[in-house]
C-alpha cells in the first residue's frame, strides 16, 4: 500500500467529516442540499460513463452487463428494504419528517453502502488513470449525503456528541471498505479488477438514478431557489467536470 492511496483515504474522512459535522454549527434547511446533491449526481454519472464503464468494456466484453447490474441491483435492493433515505421525501423546511425514529437505520445504510465506495475506491486504484476521477466521484456524493444524515440524526434527537462520534464512524467506513478490498484486489488480474470496476459503476449509476434524480424533478418554482434551473445547472456542471477529466487524463 502506498502513500498516494493513503491519501486518498484521508482525503475521504476529511471530507465526509466535514459534510458531517457541518449540520451541527447552523440552521440548515433540506433545500440547502439540492445543489451540491445535484452537482454529485453529475459527478456519478460521468464517472459511470466516461471513465469506469469505458475501462472495464474492453477487459469483460460481453460480460460487461453481470457486475454492471449486479451493482445496480445491490443499491436497488438495499434502499428497498435496509436503507432508509436520508433525505426524506414529505419533509418540510428544515427536513421535519411525519415520522422519525429513522436515523439509526439510515446511519446503518448507509455506512454499509460507503463499504462498497471503499471497493469502488480500491478497484478503480489499480487502474491509475481512474484513481482520481472515482476520488472525486465518492467525495461529492459523500458530502451531502454525510449532510443530509447528521440532519436526519438531529431529528432524531440525537445529542451532539454522539452525532460526531457516530459521524466519525461513518466518515471511517470507506476507508475500511477500501483497506479491506485492497487486500484481495492487491493481486488480482484484470478480469477481477474489471469486473469490480464494472460493479461499482452500477453502484454509482444506481445512486444518482433512484437518489439525486428524484429529488432534482421534486422541486419547482415555489421551491425558493434562485432559479429552478440551477439544480440542472450543478448536475451537468458535474458531468462536465468528469468529462473535462477524462480528456486531460486521455
Amino acid at each position: 500500500m502506498n502513500a498516494g492511496f493513503l491519501f486518498y483515504l484521508l482525503v475521504i474522512i476529511v471530507t465526509s467529516l466535514a459534510g458531517g459535522l457541518t449540520p451541527l454549527i447552523g440552521d440548515w434547511s433540506r433545500r440547502s442540499l439540492l445543489i451540491p446533491v445535484s452537482f454529485s449526481g453529475g459527478v456519478l454519472l460521468g464517472a459511470t460513463f466516461f471513465d469506469m464503464i469505458p475501462e472495464s468494456a474492453p477487459i469483460l466484453g460481453a460480460a460487461l452487463g453481470w457486475p454492471l447490474i449486479a451493482g445496480f441491483l445491490t443499491i436497488f435492493l438495499l434502499e428497498r428494504f435496509v436503507l432508509v433515505h436520508p433525505y426524506p421525501e414529505h419533509a418540510g423546511e428544515h427536513g421535519h419528517a411525519h415520522h422519525i425514529h429513522l436515523g439509526l437505520t439510515a446511519y446503518l445504510g448507509l455506512s454499509f453502502h460507503s463499504l462498497l465506495d471503499g471497493l469502488a475506491l480500491s478497484s478503480s486504484y489499480q487502474r491509475p488513470e481512474l484513481g482520481g476521477v472515482v476520488l472525486l466521484a465518492i467525495i461529492f456524493h459523500k458530502i451531502p449525503d454525510s449532510f443530509a444524515l447528521t440532519s436526519l440524526l438531529l431529528l432524531d434527537r440525537w445529542e451532539r456528541r454522539s452525532i460526531a462520534i457516530a459521524m466519525l464512524v461513518f466518515a471511517c467506513s470507506t476507508p475500511i471498505g477500501a483497506l479491506i478490498t485492497w487486500v484481495f484486489l492487491r493481486h488480482a488480474n484484470d478480469l477481477v479488477i474489471g469486473a469490480s470496476i464494472a460493479l461499482s459503476a452500477g453502484t454509482f449509476l444506481a445512486v444518482a438514478t433512484s437518489d439525486v434524480l428524484p429529488q432534482i424533478r421534486r422541486f419547482n418554482d415555489a421551491d425558493s431557489l434562485p432559479h429552478p434551473l440551477w439544480p440542472m445547472v450543478a448536475l451537468f456542471a458535474g458531468i462536465a467536470i468528469t468529462w473535462w477529466g477524462r480528456l486531460i487524463a486521455g
